[in-house]
């Protein structure tokens, strides 16, 4: 089973090398005032991640309003 694991991970891996490989072409990102001209993949991977933030802390309101 480890090694199951393992493959798993290591193929996870090769994806995300492959994905981060293929989108470094910069993107203009403005917000605001701010503007900023940074790599298509971390405004990709920043946005998932927010949105994992997000989902998570709504999780949690529900989760409180329910229990009550």
């Amino acid at each position: 089973m480890h090694y199951v694991t393992t493959g798993l991970a290591v193929i996870a891996l090769l994806a995300i090398v492959i994905f981060a490989v293929q989108n470094l072409a910069g993107v203009e990102v403005t917000f605001l005032v701010w503007s900023a001209t940074i790599s298509k993949c971390i405004v990709i991977i920043g946005a998932y991640v927010l949105g994992m933030i997000t989902g998570w802390g709504l999780v949690g309101l529900f989760r409180k309003s329910l229990q009550k």
